[in-house]
């Protein structure tokens, strides 16, 4: 069997997946059977994944064989080795990884392990009932901590005025497929699941998690979702103001930064560039408490922060709101999700679904938005997976719901510009300029800070490699401003090869030298999720082309403007005169966000686009330049 009528193209199947969660025993056991239909599905499957928190619990009993089609069965009889993921919250985030042994196309791979834990730790069910593939069969079982007076397991939740009380009961919020029904039997909670569709997918789609069949369990007191808020709310603002107090430390440091005549606006400049100085452990590296106690280091408040010179993202957030209070300025902290991550589900009472903090501040009569523990971002903007996102923030009587602002286009710019020439023997010299604002500029500034300067060149290679015309070759010469987010960052790129293809005496070449090699955005016809392109941006291109003696341009594309109002826009111009051939080309991308149903209008304006950047430019050859240009167009056919 290397196909599966239930899920056609399929790499993998599901033929039985198993999670069983004991809290009274303080375990979990995991069961996979897969069945590999491709090469591809050896490739994804044959390693088998299991992420963990580091010093909460311990992987054991992990078993694994593969069985090939013969029925001969091949145990995994190797050693497990860890993998680091990411730090965060002062918890090292770890991932287990076995390779299972000699797992072909048709074979069927199985293995188990439990998750152990000791009593110090509570967990419940997080269950995204959709895999990335096909799933025929899946059970999930779960025992609960009694919630009783006998019980030794106390669980604490806020309650609406934010003091921390006992749980009073067990609830769920669940999405659950066709058919499936929750069971509450006497060994605990049990579920039956067959025939789970995979979760689409699909390029630029929303974080699918948020929206998938699923079954998330939860303690809490006997209240409302609306009084859960408000209550944890109210905690977690305390602790933000704890945290933030603005100290005489804290005062004196920004008497330091600041000057006696500034207005608001030049303070919060001047405190925002202090506070992106500190050291950003998500980028480096977080010191666990050990080393910390070692060292003699408490962070406890935003004072222990700046002496430090170095904090948590959320720790540095805090340690900016305290500066903002310190010189006179209303400022509120606000938690929020990762958009690129999850969206917050209101009816999942968890206030850990909000993993990240922002700031807001009152300047000049009007509260702007900071995101100052994302290393590098600008002044006065949000990380792009930080916009749009349904969050809770303080304000001055409490807590609320809010949506952060949606970024603009002009946020996010960038400019290409191109200078090029092409020589008689087809042989391409000259310069790109990239200056870059906004979410590209962080993108690759972040980059440079867990790589380097050297890496971030290659993979800035690799990114635009992929954009320009086949056979001209880009290298990264420099950055500047890869340091300092006051200014846009700038990359400046040599370029060599050669472009065009002969045809008689004629010379073809993309008209679009920016977007020759890029791949159709929504080729599909059809689409089954909502679209989400992250963020507006606004891309300008020129480009100028100086052609050698004997080269001289007789057709350029038509020049062209696409509307899709209220959305976005496209303008191109072209023009050649002797022997200069040049490119103009403008594309402002304003709402990043459309539901299924505004799909295939968003698809034909980007269809157009992209056949408007396939347009080509012909130039003829002179008799005195054809055995020179010939040579050169020749070798690029």
């Amino acid at each position: 069997m290397t196909s599966d009528p239930a899920a056609p193209n399929a790499p993998a199947v599901f033929l039985n997946y198993d999670e069983y969660m004991d809290v009274p025993g303080h375990f979990d056991r995991y069961y996979g059977r897969i069945k590999i239909l491709t090469q591809k599905g050896v490739v994804e499957f044959g390693d088998v994944r299991i992420p963990y928190p580091a010093g909460v619990v311990n992987v054991r009993a992990l078993e694994g064989r593969t069985i090939h089609s013969d029925g001969t069965v091949i145990p995994f009889a190797g050693q497990p080795y860890d993998k680091e993921i990411v730090k965060a919250g002062g918890v090292k985030e770890m991932e287990k990884v076995f390779s299972l042994p000699d797992v072909q196309v048709g074979s069927i791979i199985e293995y188990r392990f439990e998750i152990q834990y000791d009593d110090r730790w509570i967990f419940w069910p997080e269950w995204y009932l959709q895999q990335p593939i096909f799933v025929h069969e899946a059970h999930y079982h779960f025992i609960p901590a009694a919630l009783d007076v006998n019980s030794t397991m106390e669980i604490m939740v806020p309650d609406p005025q934010g003091k921390q009380i006992p749980a009073t009961r067990l609830q769920y919020d669940a999405a659950l497929p066709p058919g499936a029904k929750l069971q509450d039997l006497p060994s605990g909670m049990d579920l039956t699941v067959k025939d789970i569709p995979p979760i689409p997918d699909e390029p630029d789609s929303p974080p699918l998690g948020s929206f998938s069949y699923r079954l998330f369990y939860y303690y809490t007191g006997n209240y409302s979702a609306k009084e859960f808020w408000t209550g944890a709310g109210n905690a977690w603002s305390k602790s933000v103001d704890h945290f933030a107090e603005p100290s005489d430390a804290i005062r004196q440091a920004v008497g330091q930064i600041v000057s006696p005549g500034d207005t608001d606006a030049q303070k919060l400049e001047k405190i925002y560039a202090a506070v992106m100085t500190i050291e950003n452990t998500r980028y480096s590296r977080e010191r666990s408490q050990e080393e910390n106690k070692a060292e003699g280091v408490k962070v406890l408040t935003a004072a222990d922060v700046w002496s430090e010179k170095r904090g948590t993202p959320n720790q540095i957030t805090r340690l900016f709101i305290a500066m903002a209070r310190a010189a006179g300025m209303n400022a509120y902290a606000m938690a929020v999700t990762e958009r690129d991550k999850s969206v917050l589900n209101a009816n999942y009472l968890n206030w850990h679904q909000l993993t990240d903090e922002i700031a807001i501040v009152a300047v000049g009569g009007k509260e702007v938005y900071f995101d100052p523990g994302e290393r590098y971002c600008e002044y006065g903007k949000l990380a792009w997976k930080h916009t749009q996102v349904l969050g809770m923030r303080q304000t001055a009587s409490g807590t609320e719901p809010v949506l952060t602002p949606a970024a603009e286009y002009k946020d996010n710019e960038e400019d290409r510009m191109a200078g090029l020439q092409l020589g008689p023997d087809g042989k391409l010299l000259g310069e790109i300029k990239i200056s870059m604002t906004g979410a590209e500029a962080l993108r690759w500034r972040q980059q440079a800070l867990t790589s380097d300067e050297e890496a971030t060149k290659t993979a800035f290679d690799r990114h635009l490699q992929g954009e320009v015309p086949p056979g001209v070759v880009v290298k990264t010469r420099q950055f500047t401003g890869l340091t300092d987010d006051t200014q846009p960052l700038v990359a400046i790129v040599d370029v060599s090869g050669g472009m065009g293809t002969a045809a008689g005496k004629r010379v073809i070449f993309p008209g679009t030298f920016f977007e020759a090699s890029a791949q159709p955005r929504f080729a599909a016809q059809t689409r089954e999720n909502p679209v989400d392109l992250r963020y507006p941006y606004l891309i300008r291109d020129q480009v100028k082309v100086t052609l050698a003696p004997g080269l001289t341009v007789t057709s350029v594309p038509n020049s062209a403007q696409i509307p899709f109002p209220q959305n976005a826009e496209y303008i191109a111009k072209y023009g050649g005169s002797g022997n200069t051939y040049q490119q103009a080309r403008l594309l402002a991308v304003g709402n990043t966000l459309y539901k299924k149903e505004q799909y295939p209008d968003l698809r034909d304006f980007f269809q157009k686009v992209d056949g408007q950047d396939k347009g080509q430019v012909v130039l003829d050859r002179t008799a005195a330049g054809s055995a020179q240009a010939g040579t050169a167009a020749g070798a690029n056919q």
